[in-house]
């Protein structure tokens, strides 16, 4: 087994659908992982004593919304790894994305998600993983 099993995601989805398929998908891949489906959801989860390794999340809550969880996220220490996985790539150069690691397009394929993933806790983790 993978060191990455040891890891805890957060997927903030407006969607209850998405958040379902992706709550089996990660899961499947060895991950603990959260769902949200609100912004208060998502700071409730940070707040909880045990915060997520990484959040996944798609920008629209609506937009607005989810770039004001993304300003606030960056107040957060340790910083949390972001992936965004949403239909509004545009965003990836807005001001408040700076912070979020890598933008992944919701297609419906998982795949490159699980990739990404994979990929940023790796580079966040190192020390973790052998």
């Amino acid at each position: 087994m993978e060191m990455k099993n040891a890891f805890t995601l957060l997927v903030a989805d407006s969607n209850p659908y998405v958040r379902s398929f992706l709550q089996r998908e990660l899961a499947g891949e060895g991950y603990q992982v959260r769902v949200a489906g609100t912004s208060k959801e998502i700071f409730n989860c940070f707040r909880s004593g045990c915060p997520p390794d990484l959040l996944v999340m798609d920008l629209d809550m609506p937009v607005k919304i989810g770039l004001e969880v993304l300003r606030r996220l960056y107040n957060l220490v340790p910083r949390i790894p972001v992936v965004v996985y949403t239909h509004h790539m545009e965003y990836d150069h807005h001001a408040d994305a700076q912070g979020v690691d890598i933008f992944i397009e919701k297609n419906g394929n998982p795949i490159p998600l699980k990739n990404a993933i994979a990929d940023v806790l790796h580079s966040h983790h190192t020390h973790c993983i052998e």
